[in-house]
């Protein structure tokens, strides 16, 4: 009885999850109601999805947000006791980022690993909006764009929240140059070894001898490219080859080339090249 006025009275109407290395998404709809106080060991940042939020966050510090936009984003370090009072329906994104993930990027950045996040709300984030949409585009396709693509995305909130969220000085001297030709090499030659595997950047860095946070600026700076862009068109360069000069079927012509899933190998060969797989292969047929 007890448990399911408890059920009646929460405010969550609909709750879903993903979670990478290091980093963790929910998508919440609420209705009118109360959030108890509650902490987390992650750090938090909401983003609202809907036109207008009625409500307030409060912390035990006294910081307190007030009624929300969409797009509009908070930030909850981690342990800090917070509650939430909800007022109509809305739909929000919460993003749980791991302190060891900042501590990574603080150290790469020449910063000290003890920097705080700090709370801190605002009517809009166009990084933290675009890497929260997309963490949600990877939840609606589980993960199609695999866990290096998340990874990525977490490097980019991790490094943004450090220049914008805490009270750490990225002031100081950068490392320049990019990746050099050697490292650059095993690295090339390792993903084309594993590219039909699920890579990580912490894979990648590892073969480099470098961290992954400077790993992931430097390989973009030595190709021009992300590592999860540099192996999505390593993967669609195999396809191509596949369909030219196989008669494979196309669902064995996308497995062989690393996509586990055809809606997602036909789409990405779509925006990669303009033609569908079937119609590239019809090209080269006699």
């Amino acid at each position: 009885m007890n448990s399911t006025k408890a059920n009646q009275l929460s405010p969550v109407l609909f709750k879903r999850t993903a979670s990478w290395n290091g980093i963790r998404l929910e998508h919440y709809r609420f209705r009118a109601g109360e959030l108890p106080e509650h902490r987390h060991a992650e750090h938090l940042i909401t983003i609202s999805l809907s036109g207008k939020c009625n409500g307030e966050i409060r912390t035990e510090s006294g910081f307190r947000t007030g009624n929300e936009i969409k797009g509009s984003v908070c930030v909850i370090p981690s342990g800090q006791l917070y509650r939430a009072r909800i007022d109509g329906e809305s739909e929000h994104l919460a993003i749980y980022v791991e302190p060891t993930l900042l501590s990574r990027a603080a150290a790469d950045s020449r910063s000290p690993t003890s920097v705080a996040l700090i709370e801190k709300s605002a009517p809009s984030d166009s990084v933290i909006s675009n890497v929260g949409m997309a963490l949600l585009a990877e939840l609606e396709t589980q993960g199609l764009g695999g866990r290096l693509y998340a990874e990525s995305l977490a490097n980019v909130l991790a490094i943004h929240l450090l220049r914008h969220y805490t009270t750490a000085d990225l002031g100081g001297p950068r490392i320049t140059g990019g990746l050099s030709g050697y490292r650059l090499q095993l690295v090339l030659e390792f993903i084309a070894d594993n590219y039909g595997t699920d890579l990580s950047i912490a894979d990648l860095a590892h073969v480099a001898g470098m961290s992954a946070f400077h790993f992931a600026r430097e390989f973009k700076r030595s190709t021009g490219t992300t590592p999860h862009q540099y192996l999505i068109k390593f993967r669609i360069e195999r396809a191509k080859a596949l369909l030219a000069e196989s008669k494979l079927p196309l669902v064995e012509v996308g497995f062989r080339s690393g996509f586990s899933h055809q809606s997602h190998f036909t789409r990405l060969f779509h925006r990669a090249t303009g033609t569908t797989p079937q119609s590239y292969r019809l090209i080269f047929q006699p």
